[in-house]
């Protein structure tokens, strides 16, 4: 695949198809007083709608992550991307996979909203270690994705403290901004 055959996926998948259907996904619902997995529990096609996010979402963190850990020198420094991002997404195909029901099932519910968290987590180290590790041989290329990381986190941690709950304003920013911030990513390691 050449160059630009793989920033035009690259740009169709971070600028286009996420943002939209993610933006889709939260539809016109109060994005601060609900979250995608109450959204999902409404009916089957909400449920069916959020499961083709995770694997839109999870399968591009995927294969950008994982190309991204290639593109570091050091072989501990790749398996440990790796690893975080296998972990991550993991925890979020299990929180996919289990249906957000505090009314029937209160520990699954919990460990749904964990799992979710976690994958959020785990994905955003796997970031950090990547900026980090570029960011050791040129500081100066790698100081504004450093800056938007932190903004990201600033960002998210903002939202979550306005109700104190993770909304579908949150999913909504993290899931553009973080998909967008490793495109930035790999267009500095690539290109």
């Amino acid at each position: 695949m050449n160059k630009r055959h793989s920033r035009f996926l690259l740009d169709f998948f971070a600028c286009f198809l996420i943002p939209a259907y993610t933006l889709l996904f939260a539809g016109g619902v109060q994005w601060f007083g609900t979250n995608f997995s109450v959204i999902a529990v409404t009916g089957p096609d909400h449920y069916r709608g959020f499961i083709y996010w995770g694997v839109l979402a999870g399968g591009y963190f995927l294969v950008l992550l994982n190309a991204l850990a290639a593109t570091l020198p050091q072989p501990g420094a790749r398996l440990t991307v790796r690893v975080l991002t296998a972990a991550a997404l993991l925890s979020l195909a299990y929180a996919v996979a289990i249906p957000y029901l505090p009314a029937y099932f209160p520990k699954y519910a919990a460990l749904h909203v964990a799992l979710a968290a976690e994958a959020c987590v785990l994905l955003m180290l796997a970031l950090l270690l990547v900026i980090l590790f570029h960011r050791q041989t040129d500081p100066d290329r790698w100081r504004r994705p450093f800056l938007v990381w932190k903004l990201i986190v600033l960002g998210c941690a903002v939202i979550f403290l306005i109700p104190q709950m993770v909304t579908t304003a949150l999913e909504v920013f993290f899931t553009i901004s973080a998909a967008l911030l490793a495109r930035r990513t790999w267009l500095l390691a690539k290109f």
